[in-house]
């Protein structure tokens, strides 16, 4: 075994390799983080970075403290380095040096599956054709939204667990896992196929795959009671039906739908070829065409993989045929959605996709196989090159996904930056315990990530530094339709979770409002652009005012972290952020 961890040491290291690792680095930013200085936050960030951010280190490590002793969703690990990549990125470099660090990390994840290919089957095309699959997954759009950080270590402790068993270090490897279940849960079940990646299935493969499959219940039932015990709302609201439908629901549906994004993505690129993609594309292209002809290939007859190119198979007298190679992804695919409660595996779009997320192994490995099977056939006719260019051509639409993905964020950005600096200008004369509300009901609704989501009660406190002393600090929300039916006869608008007033969250742990209209800043849409209304709201035969504009305060508050990144006083017309966006084919 050492012997041949030194000789997959040694491979690795070839020019080959290392000159792979550089473009995988190249296509992974030009697919997920080209415009990572136009991109900013979105939904959930602003609470798990946003927030980090603006926070001193006693504040941060208070913070800390809280998510650890309630146990956080059961995924402490995960939320762990989404808040210290925030906290230590941000107050470094801002957004853009966290931007970097989730960037690093999808490059770590596709550095770590190029080598579990590697040690699996060194066969060119299956590695780099599966390897630029993983990076460029079509079903999971993720990757650049901030918060999805604490799911990407759970892709990393899988693969790092996989290669730990492997190697016949099978303590280290349920360490591993065990963080993988405390990062994104829907990793874990993927570990129950490591057994199977040894090369001879016999009557001592049962027994390992069954003592393994009993370690992974022990840890899986550990971490479940510790869910419940803290109050998970996840676990404790889960019915026994749900618990064997969902799973059955979703393992049944969610593997025909991410591999059918293999084929609709090119298509909607191809669709959408315009602006920067005809400059891009072209580019990438050449690059990958350039290294795919590099690789000779067996022709269609070599379909079994020798223990020699299989350092951690146990028997030099056995070999692994392609069909168990499938019949692996395709095991590894299904078990990436049993886990998946909370999300419908037909999401494929914005950060629902995340429900794809661990079927990237399965997906990835089977696609390396087809690529690796393409090849060979063409080689057999002597069109080695055209299958090459071909693929070369594939993996290069998929680039352009990305590309695709990240000009919505970009646009999302914008709408939110162009609303923002609305509201600054709007209600300048902000003072503890302000209130805004929304009433707009045309706001844009993102084709991925949406840019006027139900957080927005954090924003306010990281564009503007309010004192550390007001027990109310300024908050806005958007609210729901009819909210004007909320108001009592007294003028009083009462603020909770149970109302409905407020659209999409009212935390619990927020204490309950009870004010009166007239401390109220009201923001109302009226003829396709925001106005903050100071006549009065007629409700049956009532009329309640609203807060008027008084001495601007704005001036005398420090600028948040935020304010250089969402608040442009230049804009003279704002982008339209009040008009519903239509969600376009080419990524629904």
């Amino acid at each position: 075994m050492k012997f041949q961890q030194h000789q997959w040491i040694t491979r690795l290291k070839t020019k080959e390799s290392l000159s792979f690792i550089g473009i995988l680095a190249i296509v992974t930013c030009t697919a997920h983080f080209w415009h990572f200085g136009g991109l900013g936050l979105y939904e959930d960030d602003y609470f798990y970075v946003g927030e980090p951010i603006r926070m001193n280190l006693l504040e941060f490590f208070d913070f800390i403290k809280r998510i650890n002793l309630y146990f956080f969703q059961g995924r402490i690990v995960g939320f762990n380095i989404v808040l210290l990549s925030a906290f230590i990125g941000g107050h470094l470099g801002g957004l853009k040096l966290v931007y970097a660090i989730a960037y690093l990390w999808v490059l770590t994840n596709n550095i770590l599956f190029y080598i579990f290919l590697k040690r699996l089957w060194d066969q060119p095309f299956f590695v780099i054709c599966g390897t630029l699959s993983f990076a460029l997954f079509p079903a999971d759009n993720t990757r650049a939204f901030l918060t999805h950080i604490h799911v990407l270590p759970s892709v990393t402790f899988i693969l790092i667990a996989f290669l730990c068993y492997f190697s016949q270090k099978r303590i280290i490897s349920y360490l591993f896992i065990l963080a993988a279940l405390l990062s994104y849960e829907t990793c874990f079940p993927l570990f129950l196929a490591a057994p199977l990646f040894k090369n001879k299935w016999n009557g001592k493969l049962l027994k390992e795959f069954i003592r393994n499959a009993l370690v992974l219940g022990f840890i899986f039932l550990g971490v479940l009671m510790l869910r419940k015990l803290t109050g998970d709302s996840r676990v404790n609201d889960l019915d026994i039906l749900t618990a064997v439908l969902t799973p059955l629901r979703q393992t049944l549906i969610g593997p025909f739908i991410s591999l059918s994004t293999f084929f609709s993505r090119p298509w909607q690129v191809l669709v959408n070829l315009k602006g920067e993609l005809l400059f891009l594309l072209p580019i990438t292209f050449a690059l990958l065409t350039w290294f795919l002809l590099q690789f000779k290939v067996n022709r269609i007859g070599a379909t079994t993989v020798s223990t020699s190119e299989m350092p951690f198979g146990n028997n030099s007298e056995n070999s692994f045929s392609i069909r168990q190679l499938v019949l692996l992804s395709l095991i590894l695919l299904f078990l990436a959605y049993p886990l998946t409660f909370t999300v419908h595996a037909t999401q494929i779009s914005g950060r629902d996709s995340r429900v794809h997320t661990a079927a990237v192994l399965g997906a990835s490995l089977l696609a390396g196989i087809v690529c690796h099977l393409i090849v060979c056939l063409a080689a057999t006719y002597r069109q080695k090159n055209l299958a090459a260019t071909i693929l070369a051509a594939y993996f290069t639409l998929l680039v352009g996904f990305g590309l695709i993905v990240q000009h919505d964020n970009q646009r999302c950005w914008q709408y939110q930056q162009a609303f923002w600096t609305d509201v600054t200008r709007l209600a300048p004369d902000i003072t503890e315990g302000t209130v805004i509300l929304v009433d707009a009901p045309s706001m844009s609704w993102g084709r991925q990530l949406h840019p006027i989501h139900g957080l927005m009660q954090y924003v306010l406190g990281q564009i503007y530094q309010f004192p550390q002393d007001w027990e109310f600090i300024p908050k806005l929300y958007r609210l729901n339709p009819n909210w004007q039916n909320k108001i009592d006869d007294q003028g009083i608008l009462t603020l909770d979770s149970n109302n409905g007033v407020v659209y999409f969250y009212f935390h619990p742990w927020e204490l309950d409002r009870h004010l009166q209209t007239s401390e109220i800043i009201l923001l109302q849409e009226k003829n396709g652009k925001l106005i903050r209304q100071t006549d009065p709201i007629i409700v049956g035969e009532k009329k309640f005012y609203f807060k008027p504009i008084s001495k601007t305060t704005l001036d005398i508050f420090k600028k948040g972290f935020l304010y250089k990144d969402i608040i442009n006083p230049s804009i003279r017309k704002s982008i339209d952020y009040l008009k519903v966006m239509v969600i376009l084919p080419h990524l629904s």
